[in-house]
């Protein structure tokens, strides 16, 4: 029987991850209940510190709960042949000025973590 297994996966290998994945999950809390929204990011490299930039709209249930707690966690997976890479960015979100038609959220991440998964037989 095929076992799933993983192997951590090192900062630049993260940063690879970050560089190509498309789509992100961002992670939020509202009165202890957890909201994910499926988002598409920029990432921009200072040093080696990442930081991601996703585009709101400046109303909606996202801004409303931002508002009020701004600890995030942002996943981003990126699938290969034989196995898919997740990776987690952990930080405080950053609102950044309204421009029409929405606001940049800005994700410095405090924690990074990533592994890759594999079957094995």
């Amino acid at each position: 029987m095929a076992e799933l297994r993983y192997q951590e996966l090192n900062l630049m290998q993260i940063l690879d991850v970050l560089r190509q994945g498309g789509v992100a999950r961002l992670a939020l809390s509202e009165d202890g209940q957890p909201y994910v929204v499926p988002m598409t990011f920029q990432l921009e490299v200072r040093r080696t510190q990442p930081v991601l930039h996703l585009a709101s709209p400046a109303a909606g249930r996202k801004m409303t709960i931002l508002r009020g707690n701004s600890r995030v966690c942002v996943e981003v997976e990126r699938p290969g042949c034989a196995w898919f890479d997740v990776v987690l960015a952990e930080g405080r979100a950053d609102l950044g000025a309204v421009q029409e038609p929405g606001v940049e959220i800005r994700v410095c991440p405090h924690a990074l973590s990533g592994r890759r998964f594999f079957l094995t037989s």
